[in-house]
């Protein structure tokens, strides 16, 4: 680290979560520093405000008001609608954008940070019906089905942290950092150049401990539960990670994954899908899509699983205790 380096800490709200960034900077202009960190925040603020279904003035709930109907939409909004189909089909429809009508029916009709102080009234699960979207990324329209409600939460915080490291590299020139938005993060360069940046992974029992620990100088990590977020209901409890073959809230094995490989977005989408599928549908389809990352998940019993090309690396797994191994491909 240069002499004149200064790892700085910066935090605020958006997105329902967390955002924190610790970077590096070439001085302690503070100047410099508030830049950097409104600059993040606005990122993070704007992208809420276009791709929220809970602000009703947002590009996305205009787009679902409009569904069965052809509509214009922004270059961001049809660069993560073309992701969003992208692993629809690659997860064979495990993770389905069109899954906010079912949100809406267990309740989750509303921000979580309103939700979680009240007990939300559900409605029968929606059918299971065969929406489309036709896009048309160069000309930036979209039709959805008539009926259509689509959900974005599954993949925009990816994407968004993927957007904001690139223009944090590129347009501040930012050495090295860490973005994490609410347990989904990318790291890069190294906390320094020969030391790792050393990435917690919550314990999905403990909100204060940590499962493990892992070691990376670049790379994604994403985290998906079934435990944070829920909220009350008139039927009971319920979760945000909804199953879309039976269009509820999904009923597997495993109550927490965590995701490591290169892109954000990718580590994104498969947490959710290996919690939604369970334990034994998971393995192998993230062994044949990710032949190159590592998963880390939790069972409601208690045992932690490792999915992995290879046995596990300690020097990248410092802290961590496995009861299976999944290993090969």
């Amino acid at each position: 680290m240069p002499d004149t380096a200064v790892i700085r800490q910066m935090e605020c709200r958006a997105m329902n979560t967390t955002i924190e960034l610790t970077v590096e900077t070439e001085n302690g202009d503070d100047k410099c520093a508030i830049a950097l960190e409104e600059s993040v925040r606005r990122w993070f603020f704007s992208t809420e405000q276009r791709f929220s279904r809970f602000l009703p003035g947002s590009e996305l709930s205009r787009l679902n008001q409009n569904s069965g109907k052809l509509t214009l939409v922004s270059a961001a909004m049809a660069e993560v609608l073309s992701l969003a189909e992208m692993y629809r089909q690659q997860t064979r429809g495990i993770f389905d954008y069109f899954v906010g009508e079912a949100l809406q029916h267990a309740g989750y009709s509303c921000s979580f940070e309103r939700l979680r102080y009240r007990i939300a009234v559900t409605a029968p699960p929606p059918d299971k019906r065969c929406h489309e979207m036709v896009l048309d990324v160069g000309m930036k329209s979209v039709s959805l089905s008539e009926g259509a409600a689509i959900d974005l939460g599954g993949i925009v915080k990816g994407w968004a942290v993927e957007r904001m490291v690139s223009r944090l590299k590129r347009r501040h020139r930012i050495p090295r950092g860490v973005l994490n938005a609410g347990g989904d993060l990318q790291v890069w360069g190294g906390f320094q150049k020969d030391e790792p940046w050393l990435i917690g992974i919550a314990d999905p029992w403990n909100e204060e401990g940590e499962l493990a620990q892992y070691a990376a100088f670049d790379g994604a990590v994403a985290t998906s539960s079934v435990l944070g977020r829920r909220w009350r209901t008139d039927c009971g409890e319920m979760h945000h990670l909804v199953d879309p073959r039976t269009m509820r809230p999904a009923q597997s094995d495993v109550v927490q994954c965590t995701v490591i490989g290169s892109s954000v977005v990718e580590c994104e989408i498969w947490a959710k899908v290996v919690c939604i599928l369970g334990s034994k549908e998971a393995v192998p389809l993230l062994k044949a899509h990710l032949p190159h990352a590592e998963a880390l998940f939790v069972t409601g019993t208690g045992e932690v699983h490792y999915v992995g090309g290879k046995s596990v690396d300690r020097e990248q797994w410092p802290a961590v205790w496995i009861d299976v191994a999944h290993i090969g491909r």
